[in-house]
């Protein structure tokens, strides 16, 4: 497995016998079995050794061997009851977390990129759209001279063909959109919960959505541009739904099982002597033990180890100190206090060049434990740790990355010596965490459940939904200008290219394949490059003031698929990575393998269903060639093709070409 797997051990009382009594007795095989550690086989053995602690009339040790499953729970009977292992998968995302995060950059090929405005092939850049803005000339002056007309109009027919109705039916899909805010303060109010009622719901909604832009588009006997149209903006707005259900009903049952666990805490405290009174002056006294024990510590540095430069003296800066005007280069209003610290480092490890190697590695050894544990007070590090089984973790929010906020301070309680109470004052803390957004408004749920809110969502080109984003400092009204011009500009040439260059040279019945490859290969590849999406994507961006605007990354030097699928249309992949992949791990406890054969599947069905709707016909060409990507990942990993570049990306856009066609 490639998580760990820990077993949860439920005790039935199955032969009348006092459960507490039952806990106790068993009270050193729950010890022993805590120890067990599952390995990555389908199987593993775990030796329970029962030793009950000695009555008036001893008991006889019990000794079982037996055999644990990880793919399900597993029931031993013992002579004292039933003894239950479940397979427990750990919470952590903070990979994911940092894949998924949302921070202020750009695309590649973006005139505001400034890796991309300093490369060397920045000129083949600006010679590609002459060239192609020459082609434009070229075949408007020849359609001139045989039709007198600049631009043949027969797939402009095509495009505009019962506009008016097209309209009306995208609004009133886009206005459908809005039912998902009743379905979440549903949650909020408790009507009914989101395992599994509200899942049951969610995903037959979606359905019904789904199908109905299909049968739409048969029903009117649009052409392929309307149908798919159509349907392209019903799958894009699904994943919007969905990221947005989904993700406030994790935080719904985050809310509350917070409120549960409050309640649990309160009558607990208060059955204890002295009541609240008492446990706040006892994690008070506590506290105050820890924080002195670790400032006895705290200011003990190596010899030689240089501090860290912030511009007003020794020690790790604040985040508000990171908040200044001049971070973030008028992008956003706060940096990644990571990249702040990394830039500080940088400069700390740059005074340090006359030390000896030994002295420099302790030295830079040193920087990296503090960068590490800059945010964390030392004494923190005594609390108790949240209950694994929280339904936290799955958010997937980089709040300790990018929040501009102090952290907060923990629970009063958390410090209380008694371990119930700490840990029921942990558990509030983390499900509180889970709660806030990691935004600079600090958004907590469910602050967010309102139309105004999701009306903002809707704007912002992204298909994961969270409850704040990175945003710019101001709206740049020339940057929208641009980005229509850009657009009007692309699909022009899409238009033209179309028009004379792919229409003309439909295959017809008895042409060979070959041909077929001939005539279309270049046409079909030249309109793939020219990334309309971008265009329009930034736009939205700028004007919802989101400051995330990487849309695609160098995908053109993709040397394997999966490289490709991580690169071209990051919107999409984040959706999937976030709630195919990762989900399919957490909820279904698949391996990596296995999620990652699911995501593909899920995205090739989408793929051929929008083919089957474009061509009023099912193929499965396109389907059963991005399966195929899987085994091609696999040839990719060989060493032969990752020390050969060149190949490799050879083959990527033979790949690529060979697509269109078919």
């Amino acid at each position: 497995m490639d998580l760990p797997f820990i077993p949860f051990f439920i005790l039935d009382d199955d032969d009348g016998y006092d459960q507490n009594d039952l806990v106790e007795d068993h009270a050193k095989a729950d010890a022993d079995a805590d120890a067990y550690t599952a390995d990555s086989s389908s199987s593993s053995s775990s030796r329970l050794i029962n030793t009950p602690s000695p009555p008036p009339d001893p008991k006889p040790t019990v000794e079982m061997t037996t055999t644990l499953s990880n793919s399900g729970e597993n029931v031993i009977p013992t002579p004292a009851g039933t003894v239950r292992v479940r397979p427990y998968r750990s919470g952590s995302t903070s990979q994911l977390k940092a894949v998924l995060s949302f921070t202020p950059r750009v695309s590649s090929l973006d005139r505001h990129n400034v890796k991309s405005q300093t490369d060397e092939f920045r000129g083949f850049f600006t010679l590609f759209w002459i060239g192609l803005g020459l082609l434009f000339l070229r075949t408007s002056v020849q359609s001139w001279e045989e039709n007198r007309t600049p631009l043949s109009w027969t797939f402009g027919r095509l495009i505009t063909r019962d506009a008016f109705v097209l309209a009306i039916s995208d609004a009133i899909m886009v206005l459908t959109m809005y039912l998902c805010v009743p379905f979440v303060k549903a949650l909020q109010y408790r009507w009914f919960t989101y395992h599994w009622t509200g899942v049951i719901i969610q995903h037959t909604f979606q359905c019904l959505y789904l199908a109905a832009a299909v049968w739409w588009g048969y029903h009117r006997q649009w052409y392929w541009v309307q149908s798919g149209f159509l349907v392209l903006h019903c799958l894009s707005s699904l994943m919007k739904m969905h990221s947005y259900m989904a993700h406030n009903g994790m935080l719904a049952t985050v809310y509350w099982r917070l409120k549960s666990e409050r309640q649990a805490l309160d009558a607990y405290v208060a059955s204890l002597p002295g009541g609240r009174e008492a446990a706040l002056a006892d994690a008070a006294e506590r506290q105050a033990q820890l924080e002195a024990r670790a400032a006895t510590t705290e200011g003990v540095s190596p010899v030689g180890t240089p501090g860290i430069p912030d511009g007003s003296g020794a020690g790790t800066p604040t985040i508000a100190a990171l908040m200044t005007p001049g971070h973030g280069a008028g992008l956003t209003s706060y940096e990644l206090p990571a990249e702040a610290l990394r830039g500080q480092l940088k400069g700390a490890i740059s005074t340090s060049t006359s030390m000896t190697p030994s002295e420099s590695s302790t030295s830079a050894a040193e920087l990296r434990k503090r960068a590490k544990k800059a945010h964390t007070h030392t004494a923190t590090d005594a609390l108790p740790a949240p209950q694994p089984d929280l339904p936290v973790g799955t958010s997937l929010e980089p709040s300790h990355t990018t929040t501009p906020h102090t952290p907060r301070a923990p629970n009063p309680l958390a410090w209380s010596s008694n371990e119930r109470v700490a840990v029921l004052a942990r558990n509030i803390d983390a499900m509180e965490d889970e709660l806030r957004s990691n935004g600079a408004k600090g958004l907590v749920w469910p602050q967010n459940v309102t139309y105004r809110h999701f009306t903002d969502y809707l704007f912002i080109p992204t298909l994961v939904y969270q409850l704040e984003y990175p945003r710019t400092a101001t709206l740049r009204p020339l940057v929208v200008l641009e980005k229509i011009i850009a657009t009007f500009g692309t699909f022009s040439l899409i238009y033209l290219i179309t028009e004379h260059y792919i229409l003309p040279l439909i295959p017809k019945p008895g042409d060979s394949l070959l041909r077929s490859f001939v005539n279309l290969a270049l046409p079909m590849m030249v309109n793939y490059l020219l990334i309309i999406f971008e265009c329009v994507c930034t736009g939205f961006a700028e004007l919802s003031y989101f400051a995330d605007r990487e849309f695609y990354m160098d995908w053109w030097n993709s040397t394997t698929w999966d490289e490709f699928a991580r690169k071209w249309n990051k919107p999409v992949h984040t959706f999937l990575l976030r709630h195919v992949y990762a989900s399919t791990m957490d909820g279904l406890q698949l391996s990596r393998t296995s999620a990652a054969f699911v995501t593909f599947l899920l995205s090739a069905l989408c793929h051929e269903l929008v083919m089957a709707v474009v061509t009023k016909k099912i193929r499965p060409y396109l389907f059963l060639m991005q399966m195929a990507q899987l085994p091609m990942i696999a040839l990719g990993k060989l060493p032969i093709v990752r020390r050969n570049k060149t190949i490799g990306n050879i083959v990527f856009w033979i790949g690529l070409m060979c697509g269109f066609p078919l």
